[in-house]
């Protein structure tokens, strides 16, 4: 094993060593490897960030890839009465819609009990609710989701300024909002330069805290658009933290909550699992077909880049064996001006393997070196590129370079070096000693 290794590393150091006697010649050659693998990983990079970032913006809405939606209608079917909240006489669909507040905690605690059982890490909670804010201009009905602490993260929710909600706002009196940026400018601001105080006047009367704001809208597209007044503008809306919105509720308000969606994220190997167990689990306890549950993976497939990256990878690798023709050549040429010396080296006992890849190494080494190169020249290229003006879209967090466009480039780089050593190799171990020695 040691003399494999051996054998190896003394045909790469020689291979190196050779690239340094004729590195003028070799480098022009390589000019067009190097240019082929950099445009090769960029345009892959390219497609997997754009996949990455329009993933991040379905996940604003949707959530995570893998994350399983659950709600609950109680039907009644198949359980007592008293088990599923439901009596003969009620409508089962009342129920979890607002009306009845025994079904609400019922379902709300089946839920939480449901993310303790099977001890899921990432969860949130929402449900809809208008709140009747004062605005300088006058009161308005705004659209606001009530959520959990975890909503946040499991839907990757950008705040451009302020924060999101931590633990520490569950105890505050006055509860705390999160709002769009329309929200803040319909308040007459357009900074949120610390916490602003709002006022609500149902579904209880209370002044909310505003802490943070969401990334504003992007309104690119039709904002020269004179004919879009009606409908380009900031969308106001908020956020609200389910504990300190619910204890300022009245009996009359809390009665009519619905029961919240329970989001878990299971990842796309899991979720399958976590439907049937989250069906079969409360169904039992609030009737057959009680529970719809389904995961978000089918309806937020961003961008298949399986395809595309085949196909310039393809186009990457014609385009470097093109260049690779030179190197073919400059190495022909190397090895009839070697004759002499792979001559003396066999008569002194070294084989044909040696020969063999010591001058296959040449290429596959010069290849890897320019491929290394247009790598790191598609990495700055990478971090320099207006991702926003390339894309159409608001670029927040730019993603980190995809280590697989890299690797594809370095080893098709390999590839191509090692296609281009074959020929000249299998010419010089074809050199008999005696007539190379007379060369």
């Amino acid at each position: 094993m040691t003399g494999i290794f051996t054998g190896f590393f003394g045909a790469l150091v020689e291979a190196w060593a050779q690239l340094r006697i004729g590195k003028l010649r070799v480098m022009l050659s390589l000019v067009g490897v190097g240019a082929a693998v950099a445009a090769m990983t960029f345009v892959i990079a390219l497609g997997q960030v754009t996949s990455a970032i329009i993933d991040q913006e379905i996940a604003t809405y949707a959530g995570r890839p893998g994350t399983v939606r659950i709600e609950v209608t109680p039907t009644g079917r198949g359980v007592s009465g008293g088990d599923s909240g439901t009596s003969p006489t009620e409508d089962p669909g009342a129920e979890g819609a607002g009306g009845d507040t025994a079904a609400t905690e019922r379902i709300t605690k089946a839920e939480m009990n449901l993310v303790d059982r099977y001890s899921a890490n990432s969860w949130a909670t929402n449900y809809l609710q208008n709140l009747r804010i004062a605005f300088p201009g006058g009161s308005r009905s705004v659209e606001t989701t009530v959520v959990s602490l975890g909503y946040g993260t499991l839907h990757h929710t950008a705040v451009a300024q302020g924060r999101w909600f931590s633990a520490e706002d569950e105890d505050d009196l006055s509860p705390s909002l999160v709002v769009s940026q329309g929200f803040l400018e319909e308040l007459g601001y357009t900074t949120l330069d610390g916490p602003l105080t709002v006022r609500a006047y149902s579904p209880a009367q209370t002044t909310f805290t505003i802490v943070g704001v969401l990334k504003p809208d992007d309104l690119t597209w039709c904002e020269n658009d004179v004919d879009a007044a009606d409908y380009c503008y900031q969308t106001i809306s908020a956020f609200a933290l389910t504990g300190p919105y619910e204890q300022w509720l009245g009996g009359e308000a809390q009665a009519s909550l619905p029961a919240p969606t329970l989001e878990i994220w299971a990842g796309p190997e899991q979720e399958q699992e976590l439907i049937s167990l989250a069906t079969q689990d409360l169904d039992a306890q609030f009737g057959a077909g009680s529970t719809n549950a389904w995961s978000n993976t089918d309806g937020m497939q961003g961008l298949d880049t399986g395809g595309f990256t085949t196909t310039v990878t393809i186009a990457g690798v014609f385009v470097m064996i093109l260049g690779a023709l030179s190197l073919i050549n400059i190495s022909m040429v190397t090895v009839r001006q070697r004759i002499h010396e792979i001559g003396v080296r066999r008569a002194f006992g070294a084989t044909s393997r040696r020969i063999f890849f010591s001058i296959m190494l040449e290429s596959v080494v010069a290849t890897v070196v320019a491929g290394i190169i247009g790598i790191g020249i598609a990495i700055v290229g990478m971090r320099v590129a207006p991702l926003g003006t390339l894309l159409g879209v608001a670029v927040e967090t730019r993603p980190p370079f995809p280590m697989s466009a890299a690797l594809i480039g370095l080893i098709a780089a390999t590839g191509v070096g090692a296609l281009s050593g074959i020929i000249p190799a299998v010419v010089a171990v074809r050199i008999k000693p005696i007539d190379a020695i007379r060369y």
